[in-house]
């Protein structure tokens, strides 16, 4: 049995936010030939949040029977605004405890969608200072990963791709917290159990990737430009939900991560957030495994610090640059 079920998945999909849902698939030749395979790309970077994380926290807030009047949760960035939106659309406080040094475009996002913000000082247990607030306030603590709420929200996005997509090698799902795989894995496999779900995780934030060998959850600090996938300690259901589907695991570096960006950027005229670019990442890293292929991969959000843009956008046009001159290396040698 999967960790979600496709009835919870469908009950989720009648609660979300419609604003969230039916994201596009993005095809390009371009990517094609430059991967190696038939590559589905689901972009979940249009909406209001620019991120797949609205799916479960809508999910998770229209399921409440006895609606809270303040939440609290811990958040980099995605998760905090898909929380502020859900909750202050509904008229629910909501408190997010972020790193004072965590994306500041994603920081003011969160603030203009409605959130209190309480910055922690690199080091500080952000956690820990969530769940004290939300028990001294009354407030409900949410975790990202701890709801399955959360993860059938994002198992929407499984339930999309096989009536986008139809029949798949194999999907490439980030692993941060986990509800993402969970959700998506759960549906994949109930509905097609040949597709293989990949996982892919950061090199530089292995916890949840040495937690899955261990069987049991390890802390392991991250440090990684994906911000998105740098979990330092899982949670241990979430562990155990993502044993239960994956069928494989692949580690991608931050260079990989960047070349991934630039590809993005150049080929499909896709932003995307060093997270959103992981699955693409771990098809560059991986040709042969991928090779002629029907692949499908998520662009998991688009909320870039303007400093790795720029980085990629410059990779971006070094490729474009080779290109040029290969072409005209063949031409010419055509024309003799």
């Amino acid at each position: 049995m999967t960790p979600i079920t496709e009835s919870q998945i469908a009950r989720a999909r009648a609660l979300i936010d419609p604003i969230f849902l039916g994201s596009p698939i993005v095809r390009q030749t371009g990517l094609d030939a430059a991967l190696g395979c038939s590559l589905a790309l689901k972009a979940e970077t249009l909406n209001p949040i620019r991120s797949f994380k609205g799916r479960g926290t809508e999910a998770l807030m229209a399921s409440l029977t006895n609606r809270p009047t303040h939440v609290v949760a811990t958040s980099s960035g995605n998760f905090g605004q898909g929380l502020a939106r859900a909750a202050t659309t509904r008229g629910v406080r909501a408190t997010i405890f972020s790193g004072e040094d965590d994306n500041p475009g994603k920081l003011e996002a969160m603030r203009q969608l409605g959130a209190e913000l309480r910055l922690v000082p690199r080091g500080g247990n952000a956690k820990a200072l969530a769940r004290d607030m939300a028990a001294k306030a009354g407030a409900l603590y949410i975790e990202d990963g701890a709801h399955p709420e959360i993860a059938a929200g994002a198992g929407t996005i499984g339930m999309e791709l096989a009536m986008q997509c139809g029949a798949l090698d194999a999907v490439l799902v980030q692993i941060g917290d986990g509800a993402l795989i969970s959700g998506v894995g759960s549906w994949i496999k109930a509905t097609s159990p040949k597709t293989r779900v990949i996982g892919v995780t950061a090199t530089g934030a292995p916890s949840f990737r040495a937690s899955l060998k261990a069987g049991k959850p390890l802390g392991i600090s991250p440090d990684t430009i994906a911000d998105g996938m740098a979990i330092d300690l899982p949670i241990a259901s979430s562990v155990d939900a993502v044993a239960a589907i994956v069928d494989d695991v692949i580690e991608v570096d931050d260079e990989a991560i960047l070349d991934a960006m630039a590809l993005l950027l150049g080929s499909a005229s896709l932003v995307a957030e060093p997270s959103g670019a992981a699955g693409v990442a771990a098809i560059m890293q991986n040709r042969k495994m991928f090779g002629g292929l029907k692949i499908a991969a998520i662009v998991t959000g688009g909320n870039v610090r303007p400093e790795l843009l720029a980085q990629a956008a410059g990779r971006a046009d070094d490729r474009a640059s080779r290109a040029t001159v290969r072409r005209a290396e063949w031409d010419s040698a055509a024309a003799l």
